[in-house]
């Protein structure tokens, strides 16, 4: 089995860390994001093409957290630093999706791993298709069913399922077992129906495998843990995608209460504005501090760690973005604004893999409370 389960803290040193950090950040607003995502609002696809490019060649980050072998660079750190910084600027490039397929699949014992591998490394989109008809990943909720080499079944909310050259599908052959395969979006039996998304950087779609060949990467054991393995991996992703846009939008609000005037004082002298910003604050913090200890403590189970943290940022998020929302007053409720967008992104990002309340359900389970 390719030993891939478990990601180094980082091969970079925090000051190259915060290069990374940098450099990511200065790529995304010179796109003109986030106010580009309007754009995006009638596109399918959901994706920056030349944004994409800039970052997954030129930069390399479409390899990140994957084996040097692949073409890939990074460990846990990298990963999440990254997506911290895409999500700050609501980028719409398929960087989550890559990190779920790539995780499944290098901890998959298949020859056709090492391509497929540095396919994403140089920018492919392979798409996930593992989740359960409310887009929550289940070992229960698997509905695609293996025959021999063979797909069928529809998995929903497939995120980025309509550019996609290729799919990652979690499968059940007939005895039962679980498996992993690597589908080809140009398959014959292979259908894409993209579905409306509240967020326009972060399309979905149903996809429909009527026998489609494909190839079996791994079965029973191996599979069920790749299959974990990226799941949580995606789910931290996530929180850290989360972070960022928690810490964009209370560094909105703080800039505007600063700004904005009434009685002939700043909003933000008002003690009811100071108590809701020190709140907004404390959950930030909160926030960094999960996803700090996931990256540079030793981790013991990554399942209970992925879920505790999508539990927390996703309650966490949704609550900033509205306070943005709400403390921007008027302003912050026109199309005009950005506080939307981010609004937007958190609904997204809470419902992704399975809400908070789905996180906590399952983290009982992991504990055995």
């Amino acid at each position: 089995m390719t030993a891939h389960l478990s990601l180094a803290p980082a091969t970079l040193d925090r000051e190259e860390l915060a290069e990374l950090r940098a450099t990511v950040r200065a790529a995304v607003t010179e796109s003109g994001y986030p106010a580009r995502v309007r754009d995006l609002e009638s596109d399918a696809n959901g994706v920056d093409a030349d944004l994409w490019r800039l970052l997954a060649q030129e930069i390399g980050l479409a390899g990140v957290g994957l084996p040097e072998s692949a073409g890939g660079l990074g460990g846990m750190a990298e990963v999440l630093a990254v997506a911290e910084e895409l999500g700050a600027g609501l980028a719409p490039v398929p960087f989550l999706s890559l990190v779920l397929s790539g995780q499944i699949l290098a901890a998959c014992d298949a020859a056709a791993v090492a391509d497929a591998l540095t396919d994403i490394a140089s920018g492919a989109i392979v798409a996930p298709a593992i989740t359960d008809q409310r887009g929550r990943f289940t070992r229960d909720g698997i509905s695609c069913v293996l025959d021999g080499t063979s797909v069928t079944g529809t998995v929903r909310f497939v995120p980025h399922g309509s550019s996609a050259s290729a799919f990652v599908v979690a499968a059940c052959t007939p005895a039962g077992e679980v498996a992993v395969v690597l589908v080809a979006a140009d398959a014959s039996g292979v259908t894409s129906t993209p579905l409306p998304a509240l967020d326009f950087s972060r399309p979905v779609a149903t996809v429909t495998f009527a026998g489609a060949e494909g190839i079996v990467l791994a079965t029973g054991a191996v599979a069920g843990a790749a299959l974990q393995h990226g799941a949580d991996m995606g789910l931290l992703a996530t929180g850290a995608d989360q972070l960022g846009g928690a810490q964009r939008c209370f560094d909105l609000t703080l800039e505007y209460i600063k700004l904005r005037r009434q009685f002939n004082r700043e909003i933000g002298s008002f003690q009811a504005i100071k108590h809701r910003m020190a709140d907004a604050l404390a959950q930030v913090e909160m926030m960094r501090s999960g996803l700090e200890r996931v990256t540079w403590d030793e981790r013991e189970n990554l399942s209970v760690d992925a879920a505790t943290v999508k539990a927390w940022n996703s309650d966490a998020y949704l609550a900033l973005a509205a306070e943005t929302v709400q403390l921007h007053g008027g302003v912050g409720f026109t199309w005009e604004h950005d506080a939307h967008l981010y609004f937007r992104r958190a609904r997204y990002d809470d419902a992704f893999l399975g809400n908070a309340t789905f996180q906590r359900e399952r983290l009982a389970a992991l504990l055995a409370w």
